[in-house]
């Protein structure tokens, strides 16, 4: 038994299973990634006066300190809600904290 396989429609298929978003939806994508990129390059510049890594092990405090005042500079010039600010900063300054362990290990 032989099944032919239409490329056009089995392409057209996975067209249509990609997420469409609504208007402005991609451009507030966009904006969280970037403030979390900032909050990231923000916590690394100011690692210097308070590590987010100690011993090879997170200042949770620190990591705490660096997320708020990311999400209150995110939150002033965006005004989305805080717990929105938060979690963008929250993302950017665990990934710098874990490039620090990375970098502190080797």
């Amino acid at each position: 038994m032989s099944r032919t396989l239409s490329w056009n429609s089995a392409l057209r298929a996975l067209h249509a299973d990609r997420q469409q978003f609504a208007p402005g939806e991609r451009a507030a994508i966009c904006r969280a990634a970037t403030f979390a990129k900032l909050a990231a390059t923000r916590a690394r510049r100011d690692q210097g006066s308070r590590p987010l890594v100690v011993n090879g092990a997170y200042d949770r405090r620190a990591i705490m300190a660096a997320a708020v005042y990311s999400a209150q500079c995110r939150r002033e010039v965006t005004g989305e809600a805080w717990g929105v600010c938060l979690s963008a900063a929250l993302t950017g300054v665990w990934q710098a904290a874990r490039a620090a362990r990375r970098r502190a290990a080797h």
